[in-house]
C-alpha cells in the first residue's frame, strides 16, 4: 500500500519498504536504523545532506537522488525505485554498484546483498550446487563496501535454499524478486 505523508511518523518506521523524500525532508540516523524493512529511498534533490548514505549501504538500502534538483525528476526517481523493486536494477543509485538487467522469463530472480569480503560468491554458488539448482543467469557487482548479486534460477527449488542463502556470513539482505 502507498501512503502519502507530510512527515515520517514513528509508527510507520519499522514497516516502510520504500520512501520518497521531498526536497526539504531529512531522515535522521535513528529513524533510518529502525527502518528494517526499507529497501529503497528516493530523494528529490541531493541526498548527501539529507540522510546517511553510508548507513543506507550498510543496511542494504538503495538510494536514488537528483543532485541537480530538476523538477521533472520526481517521475524519474520513482521509476528507478520501481525498477529496483521489480527487476533489481540499481542503475544511477548513489550508493550501490550500477546494474541493469532484462527481466528473464521462466525464472525466479534472487537478490543477495552482502559485505564485500572474499569468498561470498563461492558460498552463494555452493548453496545452489548443494541443492542441485540450475542457474540461468548470474550477475555480481561490487563497490568498496558491498557486493550485489542477482541470480536467475529455474522455477523449481527447495525452500531451504532461501534459508541457506540468508544465513551466509556477511549477508546484509536477501530477497526474492519474482
Amino acid at each position: 500500500s502507498i501512503r502519502h505523508k507530510t512527515s515520517f511518523e514513528e509508527k510507520y518506521v519499522p514497516d516502510a519498504g520504500m520512501m520518497l523524500l521531498a526536497a526539504d525532508e531529512k531522515l535522521d540516523k535513528e529513524k533510518l536504523e529502525r527502518a528494517v524493512k526499507l529497501k529503497t529511498i528516493g530523494v528529490l534533490g541531493n541526498s548527501r545532506h539529507k540522510l546517511s548514505q553510508e548507513l543506507c549501504t550498510e543496511m542494504g538500502i538503495v538510494v536514488f537522488d537528483d543532485p541537480k534538483n530538476n523538477p521533472r525528476n520526481p517521475e524519474f526517481i520513482a521509476k528507478r525505485m520501481i525498477d529496483f523493486i521489480n527487476k533489481g536494477d540499481t542503475y544511477m543509485s548513489v550508493n550501490f554498484p550500477n546494474l541493469q538487467l532484462p527481466r528473464m522469463a521462466g525464472a525466479h530472480r534472487l537478490i543477495h546483498i552482502h559485505k564485500n569480503v572474499p569468498g561470498i560468491m563461492a558460498q552463494i554458488n555452493q548453496v545452489f550446487a548443494m541443492h542441485h539448482m540450475n542457474i540461468l543467469g548470474q550477475f555480481l557487482m561490487t563497490n568498496s563496501s558491498i557486493g550485489y548479486v542477482i541470480t536467475d534460477v529455474s522455477n523449481e527449488y527447495d525452500k531451504q535454499v532461501l534459508k541457506d542463502l540468508k544465513h551466509i556470513n556477511h549477508t546484509i539482505k536477501f530477497r526474492i524478486l519474482y
